[in-house]
């Protein structure tokens, strides 16, 4: 049996923290090849890339997809070659990700077409929690220097403030995560969608009041598929057992979370994979 994880951060492995995450935990609960896709950063259209890139490289049975927030762009790298759809995920600059060591791991093959031409992060993130600050004030201005000239983020940063609408992404990336789940289905195979943080728009306060969805957002699959509680859900743990998250382990790894959390989330998908 071959399990398939994908999703941003929350799903992620950290390779200085290894088999913490939720992914390890239920392989070895299944007795699962494990294959984790999930990257740091990425974007709701990035996940679906991840569906496909499993699809086309391990075949999976079973596929944990957490859906992530809204506010999050694919933006064309400086002087890269053109998107290549036959590339798909393999398009995607991999941020912080050690890919050589990621690759070696835990997705053996995975990156080896690896020729980025885009870079996937949040808005939150590229305008550093500030819509006011310039692209030199940002703390990782390395990274987005390789997409960005002063020019091009200021006119980002007016796209967002006047052009960008969270509630129409919110429909649009639905329907994107719902096509890669129907193909699933078609295929066969066995999956568990947690909509995760998909009604929260990260980062979106700084131009709005209300960075959450007006209604929780309705998908059109079958409820032995859909699991509303993502990982992110699990925050919960770090406040009963540490009094919230910033005392707790989690703020060391990737993926956000201490093991407990990890093992609560656990617990709830199980009887998923039984039915």
């Amino acid at each position: 049996m071959k399990l398939a994880v994908c999703g941003c951060s929350w799903s992620s492995v950290d390779p200085q923290h290894k088999g913490i995450e939720f992914g390890s935990l239920i392989s070895s609960h299944i007795n699962a090849e494990y294959y984790n896709l999930a990257k740091p950063g990425c974007s709701n259209f990035g996940i679906a890339l991840q569906v496909d890139y499993a699809l086309k490289h391990y075949d999976p049975d079973v596929f944990i997809i957490n859906a992530t927030t809204v506010t999050r762009e694919e933006i064309k790298l400086k002087d890269s070659p053109r998107y290549d759809p036959e590339k798909g995920w393999d398009n995607v600059d991999f941020n912080h990700v050690l890919i050589e060591k990621y690759r070696d791991e835990h997705a053996p093959g995975y990156g080896k077409g690896y020729a980025p031409t885009i870079m996937i992060d949040s808005y939150g993130s590229i305008f550093n929690e500030d819509i006011d600050k310039t692209l030199a004030d940002n703390n990782i201005v390395q990274r987005y220097e390789r997409a960005f000239t002063n020019n091009s983020f200021e006119a980002l940063k007016k796209h967002f403030l006047y052009i960008y609408d969270a509630d129409v992404q919110r429909h649009k990336q639905q329907m994107i995560l719902t096509y890669a789940l129907q193909k699933l289905q078609l295929k066969g195979k066995k999956v568990i969608f947690s909509p995760n943080t998909f009604d929260w728009a990260e980062g979106y306060d700084m131009v709005s009041r209300d960075p959450y969805a007006k209604v929780c957002t309705k998908w059109d699959i079958p409820n032995t598929m859909l699991q509303q509680k993502g990982i992110a859900d699990y925050l919960s743990v770090c406040d009963d057992l540490w009094g919230g998250w910033e005392n707790s382990p989690g703020t060391q790894y990737d993926h956000h979370l201490p093991l407990e959390a990890h093992q609560a989330y656990v617990e709830t998908l199980k009887p998923y994979l039984t039915t």
